[in-house]
């Protein structure tokens, strides 16, 4: 009885790459749009969909923080913080 491969597998050695690529400094950023929007594994352009939508997530926060005038207290609480350490 042969075995089919299920298309959503991804193996450990696609994930060891995919990390490699997604940490390269302009490559990854486009290798991520890439792999959510194309290809026939729904498993590997969720993950890459969920990465996207949590960028999109922190986006929102920051632009929130500093929108609000949040950035320069958050600066001097963390400046504080390194002056107590000392």
């Amino acid at each position: 009885m042969a075995k089919e491969k299920d298309k959503n597998y991804v193996s450990v050695w696609f994930w060891m790459f995919a990390m490699f690529v997604v940490a390269l400094p302009c490559i990854g950023f486009f290798m991520v749009i890439i792999w959510a929007l194309v290809g026939d594994n729904e498993s590997r352009k969720n993950y890459f969909r969920a990465l996207i939508a949590w960028c999109l997530i922190f986006a929102v926060l920051g632009a929130g923080i500093m929108a609000f005038g949040f950035l320069p207290e958050i600066q001097k609480q963390i400046q504080n913080w390194l002056h107590q350490v000392k």
